[in-house]
């Protein structure tokens, strides 16, 4: 298999992102040779999306595609919805409650994906990400969304405020 430099830039236009037959992520760059079974997941900063993707292959990476806007259309194409796969981020409409259950704080939410429950150990899960708004992440790595401009209503706010 051809291995690139982990820090190594991919060429835009070397670059063809193909599914195979059983929907796997495919990444052929001319010259360099083709990978089946590709992952991609963003670079921090995470607050750039779609700049700075690392594709690789098991823990092994072929390189880094600088923006995702370079690509052709359908490998752009592609890979966001590979993006969205691996990042898709429930967004907290509601918080009903939040508990304290064994060294960390229970919480039942409403989503735009239907109600949820997860825990969280303490203050330092949750996370400001600038251009989105609060992240919680909880004790599974899980991550839920409070976007910047939500309009949660007056006991949502008192519960989140209370407890981060």
């Amino acid at each position: 298999m051809p291995q690139l430099k982990a820090d190594e830039y991919i060429e835009p236009e070397k670059l063809e992102v193909i599914l195979d037959n059983s929907n796997n992520l495919c990444v052929r760059i001319e010259g360099r040779g083709e990978w089946s079974k590709v992952s991609v997941r963003q670079a921090f900063p995470y607050s750039d999306p779609g700049r700075f993707l690392v594709l690789s292959q098991d823990e092994d990476e072929i390189g880094i595609v600088r923006d995702l806007d370079e690509l052709g259309e359908g490998s752009r194409k592609l890979l966001t919805e590979a993006l969205g796969k691996r990042y898709h981020v429930p967004v907290i409409e509601s918080i009903e409650s939040v508990e304290d259950a064994h060294n960390a704080t229970r919480w039942t939410v409403q989503t735009d994906r239907g109600p949820r429950q997860f825990l969280v150990r303490d203050r330092h899960n949750f996370r400001r990400v600038k251009q989105r708004g609060l992240i919680i992440v909880d004790v599974d790595g899980g991550r839920y969304l409070i976007p910047r401009d939500a309009r949660l209503d007056k006991q949502s706010l008192k519960l989140l405020e209370m407890h981060r």
